[in-house]
């Protein structure tokens, strides 16, 4: 059965993390994804980060797979011409330049749109179309900075801690590609193209539904709690014998079972901690005196006693226990992967799941131009103006 996206042409400019995600997710589901790159150059993430297996780093082969990819200097006329006549051919165009880009290149939305009224021209950014941050290049841990991710992530004595992972990166990922379908569900109902504009700015204020709401009403900061929930207590990561759990006692109804669990029934009727708001008041002491209680017994223990009493825990686990977690492994969403130039890797699979469309990995992560000549071909070049453009570098 063919895939959901199946036919479907999509154009990605861009580069690293967050609209090769999306473009990823897009290949993966069947859409024809071409990723346009500079000449010689490629996609940063081709060699920025380590280890390079056959060239190319894990992080690109890995959200580069099932693309095909042109080499075409867009900083040319010839390269624009040649572009604009990918676009006549195309649903979709992916764009993740620096703000101002792609208008100077003549390759905006603009531009684009009169020749093919039915793309949709999906434009990620950092911090958005507008306002004075529009033309500042940005990256994930720029905006966790000046997003607020930063401001409540960390110790409480400490100072801003970078989330681990690149979190806005990829939730702009998953908002363009919303984004994109939502376009495209209503270009099938209306035959009309438009502009989808996705910051990660946005997805960051998003990610701060649960805290800035109430900071927006009560205007009090939740400031930096660690692992620790700024409103519940218990909420957070304890240290165990041999490691760290994770425990949230999310519901009043739980604290009695969790005090149980952990062989301390008096402190369920403990006036400093009788309540919600009780614990919250009294965190510094309560924790004190859950902290020597977790370091008794190791994580698998811990997790057995609280789950009889169906109090909500999880280990803390590193990367290196990902791929033995029972759980991870029921995912299905580390996959063995055969590259014909990086050899066998492990890679991730794709997120999302359907029952009888299911996407996944049909093609490995593009050599840069690998496929300039086909896709030239498919847009009516012949075989001496392919070999002109290549000798002038503007194709390679």
């Amino acid at each position: 059965m063919a895939l959901p996206l199946a036919g479907y042409r999509v154009l990605e400019l861009a580069h690293l993390i967050a609209g090769p995600v999306c473009g990823m997710y897009l290949a993966d589901m069947g859409a024809d994804v071409v990723k346009v790159e500079q000449p010689s150059v490629g996609d940063a993430a081709r060699t920025l980060y380590d280890p390079l297996l056959g060239g190319d780093s894990a992080v690109f082969l890995t959200v580069n797979r099932n693309k095909k990819s042109v080499a075409l200097d867009l900083a040319t006329s010839e390269g624009r011409q040649v572009f604009a006549r990918f676009v006549g051919r195309a649903d979709v165009v992916i764009e993740a330049y620096r703000g101002g880009v792609a208008e100077r290149l003549g390759i905006d939305y603009a531009r684009l749109a009169p020749s093919n009224p039915r793309l949709f021209y999906c434009s990620l950014s950092a911090f958005g179309p507008e306002g004075p941050w529009r033309e500042k290049p940005g990256l994930d841990m720029l905006v966790q900075a000046m997003g607020g991710v930063m401001a409540v992530t960390g110790e409480p004595d400490g100072g801003p801690v970078l989330c681990g992972a690149p979190v806005l990166d990829t939730l702009g990922a998953v908002s363009a590609g919303l984004g994109i379908l939502t376009a495209l569900l209503h270009r099938e109902r209306t035959g009309e193209g438009q502009r989808v504009d996705v910051s990660l700015l946005n997805g960051a204020l998003l990610a701060h539904a649960a805290r800035l709401s109430v900071f927006l009403v009560t205007g009090q900061e939740p400031g930096r709690q660690g692992s620790a929930h700024p409103y519940v207590v218990p909420f957070q990561a304890f240290r165990a014998s041999d490691g760290w759990i994770y425990v949230a006692v999310w519901v009043e109804r739980l604290w009695p079972p969790f005090c149980a669990a952990i062989e301390r029934p008096e402190l369920a009727t403990d006036g400093r901690f009788a309540g919600r708001d009780d614990r919250v008041r009294h965190r510094r002491e309560l924790i004190a005196l859950l902290e020597p209680i977790f370091l008794t017994r190791p994580v698998k223990e811990w997790m057995a006693r609280l789950e009889r009493h169906e109090v909500l825990c999880a280990p803390v686990n590193r990367y290196a226990d990902l791929p033995t977690d029972p759980q991870v492994i029921a995912s299905r969403m580390l996959v063995p992967e055969d590259h014909p130039r990086a050899g066998r890797l492990t890679t991730l699979s794709t997120p999302i799941r359907f029952s009888r469309t299911p996407g996944g990995i049909r093609a490995h992560a593009p050599a840069l131009g690998e496929h300039t000549d086909e896709i030239l071909r498919e847009v009516g070049l012949a075989p001496d103006e392919i070999a002109r453009l290549r000798e002038k570098k503007v194709v390679a």
